[in-house]
C-alpha cells in the first residue's frame, strides 16, 4: 500500500465518522412492527422491509405484499441519502388503508408521504427509488415500474381529492383515475403526474412538468416536459447501468474540454439499463 492511498483510506474513514450522526440508524422495533403489522405471516417473518431512523406511521390498516421475490432487508423504508440533491432530515409518513405491493428491491428515502386510501393500490416495481419530500397518493391505482426513479419533490396523485361540478352540462366527473409509469422512467426533481397519466418505459420527464394525460402513444425513450406536458425529442435515455455511467464519468474527468462521449459504432439503447 502506497502512502498516498494509506493517507486517502484515513480521511475516508474520518468524513464517514463525521457522517454518522446524521445518518438514518437501523430501527428494530419499527421494522418488526411494520412487517408483522403489514404482510401475510409467511413474508412477515423474512423482514421484507427495513425501517430506518423515525418515520411516522400513522396508518396501517391496509396490507402490503412481495410479489415474484421476498428477501431480508430488500425494501429500505425511510432510507436517507446523504449524497442526493436534498437533505430534508425529516421522518417518511405513511397512511396506508389500501394495498402495496412490492415486485423487488425498492428504496423508499426521507422526507416523503405516501397515501394509500381504501380500495387503492400501489404497486411499487423492482430497484425503483422514491427519493426526499416526495408525495404520492393512490384512490384507485398507482404503478410505478422496475429501475424507475422519482426525484426529489415530485408529485404523484391519481385524484385531485374534490369533485368539481360541471355547471353547464350538470356533471361531475370522476375525481380519481389510475397512473400508469413504465420501468426505467426518470421523473425529475418537482414534477407533478397527476390522474390518468401514463408513462413508456425509458422516458424522461422534465423539472417541474405537470403530465396529466395518456402519453402512451409516444415512442419509448422520449423525452416530455412542459406544464402541460408535451412530447418534447425522441431516442432519448437516461443511463441506469452504473458500469456504463463510471465509464462516462472517467471519460470526462480524463478529458475535461470534451462535451461528448464517444460510443461504439454496435452499441444498443438496452446497454443503458
Amino acid at each position: 500500500m502506497t502512502l498516498k492511498r494509506f493517507f486517502r483510506g484515513i480521511r475516508v474513514g474520518m468524513e464517514m465518522v463525521l457522517r454518522l450522526p446524521f445518518i438514518n440508524w437501523f430501527n428494530p422495533i419499527l421494522t418488526v412492527y411494520l412487517n408483522l403489522r403489514s404482510f401475510p405471516l409467511r413474508q412477515a417473518i423474512k423482514m421484507p422491509v427495513f425501517v430506518y431512523g423515525w418515520p411516522k406511521l400513522f396508518t396501517l390498516l391496509g396490507s402490503m405484499e412481495c410479489m415474484d421475490v421476498c428477501k431480508m432487508g430488500m425494501i429500505k423504508f425511510n432510507s436517507m441519502d446523504i449524497g442526493g440533491p436534498d437533505y430534508p432530515g425529516m421522518g417518511t409518513a405513511l397512511n396506508n388503508w389500501g394495498k402495496i405491493v412490492f415486485y423487488g428491491s425498492c428504496v423508499i428515502s426521507t422526507g416523503i408521504k405516501i397515501n394509500v386510501f381504501r380500495f387503492g393500490t400501489l404497486e411499487l416495481g423492482k430497484d425503483c427509488r422514491i427519493m426526499p419530500n416526495s408525495i404520492i397518493s393512490v384512490w384507485s391505482s398507482v404503478h410505478i415500474g422496475a429501475k424507475t426513479r422519482v426525484a426529489h419533490r415530485s408529485q404523484i396523485m391519481d385524484s385531485n381529492y374534490h369533485y368539481i361540478v360541471d355547471i353547464e352540462k350538470k356533471t361531475v366527473r370522476r375525481r380519481e383515475n389510475p397512473i400508469y409509469i413504465g420501468d426505467c422512467v426518470w421523473i425529475c426533481n418537482s414534477a407533478t403526474i397527476t390522474a390518468g397519466a401514463k408513462i413508456p418505459s425509458h422516458s424522461i420527464v422534465a423539472s417541474h412538468s405537470l403530465v396529466n394525460k395518456d402519453f402512451s402513444d409516444v415512442p419509448e425513450g422520449s423525452i416530455i416536459g412542459g406544464a402541460p406536458a408535451k412530447l418534447l425529442k425522441t431516442n432519448y435515455r437516461r443511463i441506469f447501468n452504473q458500469e456504463l455511467e463510471h465509464k462516462v464519468s472517467s471519460y470526462f474527468v480524463q478529458n475535461p474540454d470534451s462535451s461528448f462521449y464517444p460510443l461504439e459504432k454496435d452499441f444498443d439503447a438496452s446497454q443503458c439499463d
